[in-house]
């Protein structure tokens, strides 16, 4: 993601910003909370009606100012984005307080005014700034007649393409076999083909259950060798890495990359990072209970005894709603730090984080045996239902335009006529 330019001041600014690629969109959605106000242009479904009564609809590419009401996110083979709000300026083809679901485009610029930006979110600024373009590694699950090429980035695991081919089962002719096995690798080649996704990737990891991954491998290297097409990218090869699986569909990515030989392999990586620190996490659990935790009370009373050495925390848990929950879990994050703990937050969108999600979405591996054994706090369970009822009332209240809004823009340096946008 570029960010053109930053405006931030006692926690109160904008920041101009383009996605470019398909990670920035999860870090564009754990930026946005609701309350806050992006610009940026849009379509829009126009509807005119001529002189003799006949109404014509096209779209139109308008600017606008949207007070975010709602923010959604879906990976699967296509990543989508949305963010409805309510226009906050009244314009020709939108009028004031009307509701616009903006669906974000790559290359699109966009401007994102907060007026509470804290640590979780600097965080995501800084990662970036440094993260690496495009996905760090691919994985292709396989089997006979069906294959998942699935993209492993710095914050998403999504599923790139399914292949599937019908495969004449063993005990007929295996002249009929292995041409189905031959047209079944030739449509997983083409996958990797598209986009240049060979070319992006440092590692492609193939793996299946028996040889299906060897006999792959087997028909890369004869397709490179004799294919005048494919002359010169021999050396291609030398980023695949071979690892067996239970089955070839995705529920067996989290086992492929918890492989040791994966893991040495790929331990720079952050997604690697976060399966490494998981499943140390998990093995703690099964030597002593004691010197883990998992859930809120327990990390709380955990904390107050200074004894986490290792926070799990899902991204999920660190951009909670509520900006009370979120600069509470901020705040023992930092004291954590403080005293020479260690923090990840983890991705949603990892396996590891689904994983983690699994366990309440916050656990710790502890410096000391601690027993939990203090009593549930009624009071606490209260106040969390009041606050529920307080978040659900404040959403239902009727919009109300911040007449301040505009002012806002213009005061930050935000003029209304950017060409830019276009």
């Amino acid at each position: 993601m570029k960010i053109l330019s930053k405006k931030i001041i006692k926690g109160v600014g904008f920041i101009k910003v383009i996605p470019e690629e398909d990670d920035d969109f999860w870090h564009l959605y754990n930026l946005l909370s609701v309350g806050d106000i992006i610009k940026t242009s849009t379509h829009r479904k126009i509807v005119k009606e001529s002189q003799t009564g006949t109404k014509v609809a096209e779209k139109r590419r308008i600017f606008v100012f949207l007070k975010v009401h709602e923010i959604n996110y879906w990976a699967d083979q296509y990543l989508l984005l949305s963010i409805k709000g309510r226009n906050c300026q009244e314009s020709h083809w939108l009028s004031l307080g009307q509701f616009h679901t903006y669906e974000v485009e790559l290359n699109q610029q966009i401007v994102i005014y907060k007026e509470n930006w804290d640590r979780f979110h600097y965080a995501i600024l800084d990662q970036i700034k440094q993260q690496q373009t495009q996905s760090e590694v691919a994985a292709f699950i396989m089997e006979e007649g069906v294959g998942h090429l699935c993209l492993i980035g710095s914050a998403t695991t999504r599923l790139k393409q399914k292949v599937e081919k019908q495969i004449t089962k063993k005990r007929s002719s295996n002249e009929q076999r292995e041409k189905g096995m031959e047209e079944f690798f030739r449509a997983c080649l083409a996958a990797l083909e598209q986009d240049s996704l060979f070319e992006q990737v440092k590692c492609l990891i193939v793996a299946s259950p028996g040889f299906v991954k060897d006999d792959f491998y087997v028909f890369l290297r004869n397709t490179f060798q004799k294919e005048e097409k494919y002359r010169g990218q021999q050396k291609m090869l030398d980023k695949i890495f071979l690892v067996k699986s239970s089955s070839g569909y995705l529920n067996s990515l989290m086992e492929i990359l918890q492989d040791q030989q994966v893991q040495q392999r790929l331990e720079n990586t952050k997604a690697m990072q976060e399966v490494m620190i998981l499943e140390k996490f998990f093995q703690q659990l099964r030597i002593d209970i004691t010197k883990v935790a998992y859930g809120k009370k327990d990390i709380e009373f955990a904390h107050s005894l200074g004894a986490i050495q290792t926070l799990l925390i899902s991204d999920k848990v660190a951009r909670a709603k509520d900006p009370k929950v979120r600069r509470q879990w901020l705040k023992v994050i930092e004291e954590i730090k403080n005293k020479g703990g260690e923090v990840f937050i983890f991705s949603s969108l990892h396996p590891s984080g689904k994983q983690l999600n699994n366990y309440t979405g916050i656990a710790a591996i502890l410096y000391v045996s601690v027993q939990f054994d203090y009593e549930d706090d009624e009071e606490e369970e209260e106040e969390q239902v009041d606050q529920q009822i307080h978040q659900h009332q404040h959403d239902q209240d009727e919009f109300k335009m911040d007449i301040a809004v505009q002012k806002k823009f213009e005061e930050f340096g935000i003029e209304d006529g950017d060409d830019d946008y276009m």
